[in-house]
């Protein structure tokens, strides 16, 4: 088995929310903690967040008799359970994240878990699958700026008319995409800041995403992204809330 994986801040002087880890065995995780904005009711913040999901999915999922989204289910709740007494999880502002995974099934096949707008990416033989949720996409307000954005998002978090992320309400799990794909080769796992290339500019196919990660790496995967960004810093081609995203990429080789 074999997994590459990178991460990259989107400003070199804020916090990586994005955490990335994987297991010999072939276990992959992704989260992309949800940036803040204001009062958060949590005394520990998204840096503390990501982490604390990340190592507990990554055992949780080691159990082949345990789905996915059971392990996400449980790792929610004992995160939950890890912070409730200290912090104010009612808050809108809780922190948050969301979330992909996979893991060996069989000998060449995965399976695979996405919550909200992190990517799973399958390279099958015809054309490379995308499995992500996009339902964020339909609370984006007439917001002034990122502030009023996350404010607004907030309020719709983990709602039946809303979108859902990993918070604190282990039902939220019943809500990611799964699945499994057997006779797979390769895959990739993405954090959105990673994926904007494809998804939010589409100026390339997966197709040349997963080249460029196969063949130089998952850092040069995050290159390409940025690349782009650095050539729209004005974000008037794209618009978007900020001009770097956190990005990570894993590539996931058996």
């Amino acid at each position: 088995m074999r997994v590459m994986l990178a991460s990259e801040a989107g400003s070199p002087d804020v916090r990586n929310d994005d955490w990335a880890g994987a297991t010999s065995t072939g276990i992959a995780v992704v989260l992309d903690g949800l940036s803040e904005s204001g009062p958060t009711g949590c005394r520990h913040g998204t840096g503390w967040y990501v982490h604390q999901p990340g190592t507990r999915l990554l055992a949780g999922a080691g159990d082949p008799a345990t789905t996915l989204a059971d392990a996400l289910a449980a790792t929610i709740e004992g995160v939950a359970a890890a912070h409730r007494d200290d912090c104010d999880l009612g808050h809108p502002g809780s922190p948050a994240a969301t979330v992909a995974a996979v893991r060996p099934r069989g000998r060449d096949g995965l399976e695979y878990l996405v919550l909200s707008d992190a990517v799973v990416v399958l390279d099958q033989p015809a054309e490379p699958v995308a499995l992500t949720d996009l339902s964020v996409r339909g609370h984006i307000p007439e917001a002034v700026d990122l502030a009023a954005l996350i404010t607004a998002q907030q309020l719709v978090r983990n709602r039946p008319d809303g979108y859902w992320v990993a918070q604190h309400d282990p039902a939220a799990a019943g809500h990611a995409i799964t699945g499994s794909a057997d006779g797979l080769s390769e895959a990739l796992v993405l954090s959105d800041g990673a994926a904007a290339a494809v998804t939010a500019y589409g100026a390339v196919t997966w197709r040349e995403l997963l080249d460029v990660a196969y063949e130089k790496g998952p850092g040069d995967a995050i290159a390409l992204t940025r690349e782009l960004e650095r050539h729209d810093r004005d974000r008037t081609v794209w618009p978007r809330y900020k001009t770097h995203d956190d990005a990570t990429v894993v590539v996931w080789r058996p």
